[in-house]
């Protein structure tokens, strides 16, 4: 089987990604960009500025409405058709400044390039975007200027000094979004990668519930606390949603998204550290991708729960996002079987896993971890894909938009 490799030329910084998919096949593409991160700023508007900020959302919105009920008319979803139809209707009606019109149109065909066969709403207070014609930040007086249908006003804002830090960096547009009462700005910002070196080989990872990640070099990550608040959290509003008084329903909201919080602290420490280790080491990692996974199993009710509230996706996305900022390469790798394998002697049966805590192989008699077990072939077959890539395999094909092919030589 071959492997093709693709090289695109766009910027100055480099990104290398490795993906192995359902189909077994890896691709390896090195595109030269910079990664982009987020910046959340609170801004802290006066009572009359917080008035205006609510009523720009709301405006906006509604001319959101209004374009999209159009798009919809017409059977219109590209950005510059929708645009042709609309600008010119929506200025006039909603007396909004020309830019953020603009913003509207693009935020409607963003919508709908999900699904064109539903008709979108826009809730009111929903986030807008905007980019630098109606958006000044003034980072030496920690303010920005934005603009409202009051006009122009400059509204200052708070934030960490990572957040400030990246700020210097910014580019393109902001999104401003009310949550909970306040009002947040959005900010992308461009990050410089560093080269990736990975001379030491490769660290497995399984993403699991009982441990939430067991690693090839013999770490792992107790999911316990995490298991353990879920539990107390929906008994807890068990015991509230049967009272259904005003208190209970107060204590309710109050107790909404704590276990999302909980759980994105733990996935954060956990993909630090993962990330820390492969640094120090010198080593690239390799991740299962477990998408579908629910759809795959059957299961009772109470693991079903369980499955619902497990989120991998959410890891995986942090390990990466923090991999490439440490120029840690990882590698995502098909995680079929990888629990039933042996790393020993690669036999594979189901009956292999004994339960999910124990592996004892039929054929070899291999007893291990099945976590640790899985870790390691997931670490071979990351290894098995970094040795397709490396073969010196160019693809005569020119990427749409691109400027041309070149080679780069591999860190790994």
């Amino acid at each position: 089987m071959e492997t093709t490799l693709l090289v695109r030329v766009e910027e100055k910084e480099c990104r290398t990604k490795f993906d192995l998919g359902r189909s077994g096949y890896g691709i390896f593409s090195t595109i030269l960009e910079t990664m982009k991160l987020i910046a959340q700023l609170q801004l802290k508007p006066t009572e009359e500025q917080a008035k205006a900020l609510k009523e720009t959302l709301q405006v906006a919105n509604a001319a959101c409405d209004f374009l999209s009920g159009l798009a919809w008319d017409n059977q219109t979803f590209g950005q510059f058709a929708l645009h042709k139809i609309g600008y010119k209707g929506a200025r006039a009606q909603f007396g909004l400044a020309s830019q953020v019109i603009v913003r509207c149109v693009s935020k409607v065909a963003d919508a709908y390039k999900l699904d064109p066969k539903v008709k979108r709403t826009f809730k009111p207070l929903g986030a807008i975007s905007y980019d630098d014609r109606i958006l000044t930040y003034q980072l030496d007086k920690g303010q920005v200027s934005i603009w409202t249908t009051v006009g122009r006003i400059k509204i200052p804002f708070v934030c960490g000094e990572h957040q400030r830090g990246l700020l210097e960096t910014r580019q393109g547009e902001s999104d401003l979004c009310f949550f909970k009462g306040k009002f947040f700005l959005l900010a992308t910002c461009n990050v410089e990668e560093p080269p990736t070196d990975c001379k030491g080989g490769i660290i497995g990872c399984d993403f699991g519930i009982v441990d939430i990640v067991t690693t090839s070099e013999g770490k792992s990550y107790s999911g316990e606390k995490v298991k353990a608040l879920r539990k107390k959290l929906r008994e807890h509003r068990r015991r509230l949603q049967k009272c259904g008084t005003k208190s209970a329903k107060r204590r309710l909201k109050k107790a909404a998204k704590r276990q999302e919080r909980f759980v994105r602290d733990q996935n954060h420490c956990i993909s630090k550290e993962l990330v820390k280790d492969a640094k120090a080491s010198q080593k690239a990692l390799s991740l299962e991708n477990l998408k579908g996974i629910r759809e795959r199993t059957g299961l009772n009710k109470e693991m079903r729960w369980l499955m619902g509230n497990w989120a991998f996706a959410q890891l995986r996305g942090f390990v990466e996002y923090k991999a490439r900022k440490a120029g840690v390469v990882c590698v995502t790798v098909d995680a079929r079987n990888t629990s039933r394998t042996c790393h020993k002697c690669g036999h594979c049966e189901k009956a292999n896993r004994k339960s999910q805590k124990h592996f004892l192989c039929l054929d070899c008699g291999h007893y291990e971890n099945a976590d640790a077990n899985a870790s390691h072939n997931i670490a071979h077959r990351g290894e098995t894909l970094r040795a397709r890539v490396n073969a010196p395999i160019v693809s005569n094909r020119v990427p749409t938009g691109g400027r041309g092919l070149g080679t780069s030589p591999l860190a790994c």
